[in-house]
């Protein structure tokens, strides 16, 4: 008997546990029943504004980049193909007329050399054809050129 008694002891002891058990689980259930729970969204409302700050000002950063790109479309100028080319032709004849120009007037002075010493050829072989003809004025040129002095 003395083990029954100490069974029954053991399945009291038991039912006790359990029947504590059973309360502990009914108070937590009438707790859990009455007690309210509140949807607190502050960490996500604090991440959704700064997310939308940072998307403003990113908005804001490319709407002044697209500004200054329409600023710079607005003020350039665009010129078509042909009046570029055009452009640089008549450079290119305006050079070539200038180096032309500036080749002429480096000739001058030879120009003018080459005519003086055909003038003075010339006028030498006019003047020996003159002194051949006559002999007479030959002479008073020698005289005059070789002046005879008085001494």
């Amino acid at each position: 008997m003395a083990k029954l008694d100490e069974i029954a002891e053991l399945l009291t002891e038991e039912i006790k546990g359990f029947e504590n058990s059973v309360n502990r689980i009914e108070e937590l259930k009438t707790f859990l029943i009455t007690y309210k729970v509140k949807a607190d969204t502050t960490d996500i409302d604090f991440i959704l504004k700064r997310y939308n700050d940072h998307q403003k000002k990113a908005v804001e950063d490319q709407h002044k980049l697209m500004a200054n790109v329409v600023y710079y479309i607005k003020k350039s100028i665009t010129f078509p193909k042909w009046a570029i080319k055009l452009s640089w032709g008549l450079l290119v004849c305006i050079i070539l007329v200038l180096g032309f120009s500036v080749y002429k007037v480096s000739q001058i002075s030879m120009l003018k050399q080459e005519a003086f010493e055909q003038g003075e050829e010339k006028a030498v072989a006019h003047f020996r054809v003159f002194f051949e003809a006559t002999p007479e004025a030959s002479e008073l040129y020698q005289e005059w050129r070789e002046p005879k002095s008085t001494k």
